[in-house]
């Protein structure tokens, strides 16, 4: 055992497959990095709820939220915990209404993402397009109930 144990945020991610079998990615405006939909839990917020705000707040699309597609813990280059959770989602809307935390989004082919993304969220795009995992309607509670 260790003495040492994560303190983490936790943030949760969602690989949000649109209508025609592409990805939405966001780009941030604080560093024009492009990013998956998701962000940090509230207080007392489960995964699915806090993903679910989360791509409201930021894209006002309305998602099906499926399985879990990857999980990771890391220490970011500022040193703070990190630990977050990527689902897979699905969304029937083509229009994007982003905040005024991203400055663009886009929908890409699931197989060209890695020149968008970190490892950490092109990984749970490649278990997406993998066919590990698809979402379900049985498995969460759809945003349109």
């Amino acid at each position: 055992m260790t003495d040492t144990l994560h303190c983490a945020t936790v943030s949760v991610r969602g690989v949000v497959t649109g209508p025609r079998g592409r990805t939405l990615l966001l780009q941030r405006a604080t560093d024009e990095e492009w990013e998956l939909p998701g962000g940090r839990l509230e207080t007392d917020e489960d995964t699915v709820s806090g993903l679910r705000r989360e791509i409201t707040e930021e894209t006002d699309l309305s998602v099906e939220i499926g399985d879990i597609l990857a999980a990771d813990s890391w220490v970011n280059e500022s040193g703070r915990d990190r630990f977050a959770v990527h689902y897979a989602c699905f969304t029937a809307e083509r229009t994007v209404d982003i905040s005024t935390e991203h400055v663009d989004w886009a929908w890409v082919e699931p197989r060209r993402t890695p020149s968008f993304l970190c490892e950490r969220q092109t990984a749970a795009v490649r278990t997406a397009i993998d066919g590990a995992r698809s979402p379900r309607r049985n498995v969460h509670a759809s945003a349109w109930e």
